[in-house]
């Protein structure tokens, strides 16, 4: 985690921004923040306890609340070529005069973070803030999530209608605001290689055993179909909850052992009932079967446009529907711009070609 700076070197934001959430949110609006299947929302509940002030003279300096540094640290490694020219979090003179979380509060936190809206995905950011028990509220593209609302998206009434970054407020409880919790942003490769039943699965965790669980209950009939991106939200834990009752678990919405006892069994194949022998035919003519193709394995040869096999569709699922279509395995027009889209994020070469620093980037051995 960065060492919170010290004020002598502030990140000044210089946004004006209404930052009074109960007497600038408007009506209930709709707005899509991506997939379906979203992290789950922590409504609140009791706060912990914030136990005793420290003493005035032994205040720390001006900081950022940790959990934003987290939350910062978390957005720079998922695209650390963003820009960051309307990033800021302590505020300027015009934030002084006014009530603002950009301003440091009694042990001398400031619970609120500005992120340039260019170069990150914003609706993601939004929909992991709101998913973190830390959040107050967030505010972009003239909505405002709070959670006295409960998180629905409602009209931000503001002056700014902060269509160039998003913020994020945080709660000014110590235990909240010190947090050291993931916002689950960035998701790095460690997670994308687990397989399932390799760790206990919940809400918020992301990775590749995340997939498999997704498309397991696909295969078992999920209704309506879950979308299989990896990532463990509300409509993942309910097709959970629902099979756990069926299985007569404990309904947590937690993949533990017996869970994944059960799935494991549930997913077996059915034996074929022994049937009655038939009579005995004419041999058929012995046929040349076409050779089998060999199975790709991420990581053993540069894809372009043009390839399929399994490690196609493995970089699909690894980058998402939302930027490359369908799993299917073809290495198609959409599969290359969604590759592209990857590399710039990461800095690499946009050539749209999976060769072995893109692979590796994913986190995936290079065998070739």
């Amino acid at each position: 985690m960065d060492e919170a700076p010290d004020i002598d070197e502030p990140d000044v934001t210089h946004h004006g921004e209404d930052d009074d959430p109960g007497s600038l949110i408007g009506e209930e609006i709709e707005y899509d923040l991506g997939p379906d299947d979203d992290p789950g929302i922590d409504p609140g509940g009791d706060e912990p306890d914030d136990g005793e002030e420290p003493p005035p003279g032994l205040r720390p300096p001006v900081r950022l609340a940790p959990v934003l540094v987290c939350l910062r640290n978390e957005i720079n490694a998922r695209w650390p070529n963003r820009d960051r020219a309307s990033d800021g979090w302590i505020g300027d003179a015009a934030h002084r005069a006014t009530k603002s979380d950009h301003n440091p509060d009694q042990d001398n936190s400031v619970n609120a973070l500005d992120v340039d809206r260019d170069g990150i995905d914003p609706q993601l950011v939004v929909r992991r803030a709101i998913a973190h028990p830390s959040t107050q509220y967030v505010i972009f593209d003239r909505t405002i999530w709070s959670r006295t609302r409960g998180f629905t998206p409602s009209r931000y009434t503001g002056s700014n209608p902060h269509t160039k970054h998003l913020h994020v407020s945080v709660s000014h409880s110590p235990a909240l605001e010190n947090s050291s919790r993931a916002w689950g942003i960035d998701t790095g490769v460690t997670t994308t290689l687990l397989k399932l039943g390799d760790r206990v699965l919940r809400t918020g965790c992301t990775g590749g055993d995340v997939r498999e669980l997704q498309g397991l209950a696909n295969t078992l009939g999920a209704k309506p179909k879950l979308t299989v991106d990896g990532d463990f939200g509300s409509r993942t834990e309910a097709w959970v909850r629902d099979f756990q009752k069926a299985k007569k678990l404990t309904v947590d919405g937690v993949v533990g052992p017996k869970t994944m006892t059960a799935l494991r069994a549930a997913s077996k194949p059915t034996p074929a009932k022994p049937s009655t022998p038939a009579k005995p035919s004419a041999p058929a003519k012995p046929m040349t079967k076409p050779p089998a193709q060999p199975r790709r394995e991420p990581g053993s040869r540069t894809l372009r446009q043009g390839a399929t096999g399994d490690d196609v569709g493995f970089v699909q699922r690894f980058i998402g529907a939302r930027r490359c279509g369908a799993a299917d395995g073809k290495f198609g027009a959409r599969t290359e711009a969604g590759v592209r889209w990857y590399q710039k994020m990461q800095g690499l070469t946009a050539d749209g070609a999976v060769g072995p620093r893109t692979w590796r980037k994913m986190g995936v051995t290079v065998r070739y």
